[in-house]
């Protein structure tokens, strides 16, 4: 794709492009191409923010906020119609800035914005570099690189937003940068020496950036100044350990034997940030551990495994049945393709069904996520497990599933974070977090790349995370449940009708566990097995089969929140004892303070945090009601001794 089609610039302070020069003096942009400055403050907020929704409506309200910052004047209406008015003036063009009964929308074809160009040579840089064609990983490297202009979205107000935008292009940026280099070494051409300036700046700029150190050592050492090689893989290897408390990566440690050996090597590609796919036939070089090399004792390159796309996803549920529509939104979400990471929360109460959800979308989407597909258990509510995963130990866990040894993972969590954001970066891989227990512990362990996606289930809709695309979860259809009776239990006489359905409280986890019961008792008849149900004083005891077990959840989350240091959560722990031992049809804050003796806005925070851990549901505003088993597990609760709760079965005081 060529600049022939540009029309618009975001990367930078905000332009218009045309093929002639603008009345007076335009400045010309890089490739021959005109630039109209669009001077106005005003003009170049309204186009800015229909630029970031081009071809979709911009309502006249979000245009408000943006010109005038959340505080629009009594005249922002006609003065927003006069606005427009300048810009279609200034755009110059019929039909480019349409009206539409709740706002705008401007047409943007493809190839006219200079970030939709710059994607596209990202993505062809991406594949080359894959392929190992470093001359094509240099020309579509330049290519990106020489249409920016500056700060992307520049001289804005704070209103305007766009920050995740703003942050991928400039990672996208610094990535292009480090391809560009590698291909550049990789290539080994008498402009070796010219490097040496451009990487020495970008290492200053960013200290802490491996890759560029790398580089600035692999370019000295090749044009014939090893010490001063050496000079900067001593300065890096101190600032590492002073700031964070880690060696060098693997990367920078095969530089380092280069330098040493005073080989000439013309092999610039980075091991470490590697493509998606290893080539087959060109493996990597194993690593040498750094305690050889620091003693001089250098072993010869030996080739290791070509490296295989993760594949960690447990096996998809054998049974799956309903909720067609809200997978196939799902799968769209994940499939976006605006220069984001896709980020998808499945949410929702116990046993409801969010795993086996997660699951089945992800095994439906291999073809979608070449570069892999990770999975790491959070453990909000395992049963088998006495606490949750902290961000740490999870970044951990991805980094040696990605092959990082135990020995380098960095200890500090930005520096964990970053590490797995740069090789995740380059790659389509799909991260799966099971059972998270807030959006503090899932955010260090996003991807930044917009070739991933995220999907995270949790009883929380985890709201804190920003621009992920949400699905609450409920109970199955009376349908729907007795279709997944009949077929994991191979009984074909159940129909939505069958009182098993309602006594599962259509739960899928429920359901299986009814489902399992009858699968190993032939002679037992789903009548009798629902007689039982409704005879039992909690059906929670025949709710458990094998490793299979709806009590064993629930508990896991009854104990999170007692067990927390945070007073709301053992006051909702409290609150749902109280609400098993009232047993009511629904519970309002008013209610629950009058019977235990609390102040209402205490109350009702203790009922908001159960609905947040999806223990409860609020039907409306204000109203919560328990759901179906957890009715069963609060009464059960309410009968025990509050051996958990330091004030006994009473609200702590303040």
């Amino acid at each position: 794709m060529t600049r022939r089609g540009l029309r618009f610039g975001l990367l930078g302070t905000p332009v218009l492009y045309g093929d002639e020069p603008a009345r007076g003096q335009a400045p010309r942009a890089q490739g021959g191409l005109p630039v109209h400055p669009v001077t106005s403050p005003k003009l170049r907020t309204l186009l800015t923010v229909l630029l970031l929704d081009a071809g979709r409506v911009v309502s006249v309200q979000v245009l408000k906020d943006a010109l005038w910052g959340g505080a629009p004047p009594v005249s922002a209406l006609p003065s927003l119609h006069n606005h427009v008015a300048r810009l279609r003036r200034l755009l110059d063009e019929p039909g480019r800035l349409l009206t539409v009964p709740t706002g705008y929308v401007l047409r943007v074809d493809d190839g006219e914005l200079d970030v939709q160009v710059f994607d596209t040579h990202v993505a062809a840089a991406r594949a080359a570099r894959a392929d190992g064609d470093w001359e094509r990983v240099r020309g579509e490297c330049r290519a990106a690189l020489g249409l920016w202009r500056g700060t992307p979205l520049g001289g804005l107000a704070p209103e305007v937003g766009g920050y995740a935008l703003v942050r991928r292009l400039q990672e996208a940026r610094l990535l292009l940068q480090e391809w560009r280099y590698d291909a550049e070494l990789a290539l080994g051409d008498d402009r070796l020496a010219d490097l040496v300036p451009e990487l020495a700046a970008l290492a200053e700029e960013h200290p802490l950036r491996e890759a560029y150190h790398r580089q600035l050592m692999l370019a000295l050492h090749r044009t014939g100044r090893q010490a001063e090689a050496l000079v900067v893989h001593r300065d890096l290897r101190a600032r590492l350990a002073d700031e964070l408390g880690v060696e060098p990566g693997p990367s920078v440690r095969d530089a380092h034997v280069e330098v040493l050996r005073g080989s000439r090597a013309r092999d610039g590609a980075s091991q470490w940030v590697r493509p998606a796919r290893t080539p087959i036939g060109q493996p990597p070089v194993a690593q040498a551990p750094f305690a050889q090399v620091a003693s001089g004792h250098l072993p010869s390159a030996q080739p290791a495994p070509a490296q295989l796309p993760p594949g960690q996803l447990p096996p998809a549920p054998a049974h799956f049945v309903g909720r067609a529509d809200t997978r196939r939104a799902i799968a769209h979400a994940l499939s976006i393709t605006d220069g984001t990471t896709p980020l998808v929360v499945l949410s929702g109460t116990v046993g409801v069904g969010k795993s086996a959800l997660a699951l089945h979308v992800a095994h439906a989407l291999e073809e979608r996520f070449s570069g892999g597909r990770l999975y790491l258990g959070l453990r909000a509510a395992d049963p088998r497990s006495a606490a949750p995963l902290t961000a740490e130990q999870a970044l951990a866990a991805l980094l040696r599933d990605l092959g990082v040894p135990s020995g380098v993972v960095p200890e500090h969590p930005d520096a964990a974070s970053a590490l797995l954001r740069s090789l995740l970066a380059p790659t389509r891989t799909l991260l799966v977090l099971d059972d998270a227990v807030s959006a503090a512990q899932v955010r260090p362990l996003l991807p930044a790349g917009p070739g991933c996606g995220v999907v995270v289930t949790s009883r929380s809709p985890l709201t804190a995370l920003d621009g992920a695309a949400r699905f609450p979860l409920a109970p199955l259809s009376d349908e729907e449940s007795a279709a997944l009776l009949r077929a994991a239990s191979g009984r074909d006489d159940i129909t939505a009708g069958h009182p098993l359905v309602a006594l599962t409280g259509r739960l899928p986890l429920a359901l299986r566990v009814v489902a399992a019961r009858l699968a190993a008792r032939r002679a037992l008849t789903p009548d009798a097995l629902a007689a039982q149900l409704a005879a039992a004083d909690s059906r929670l005891d025949r709710h458990d089969y094998d490793d299979l077990g709806v009590r064993r959840s629930l508990d896991a989350a009854f104990n999170a929140l007692t067990a927390s240091e945070r007073r709301g959560d053992r006051d909702a722990a409290l609150a749902l004892r109280h609400i098993g031992a009232l047993d009511l049809p629904s519970y309002d804050a008013p209610s629950l303070a009058r019977l235990t003796g609390v102040d209402e806005a205490r109350a009702e925070a203790a009922l908001e945090r159960l609905a947040e851990v999806a223990l409860l549901e609020e039907t409306v505003y204000g109203r919560f009601v328990p759901y179906d088993l957890v009715r069963d597990f609060a009464r059960e609760r309410a009968a025990e001794p509050c051996a958990h709760a330091p004030s006994g079965c009473h609200f702590a005081s303040a």
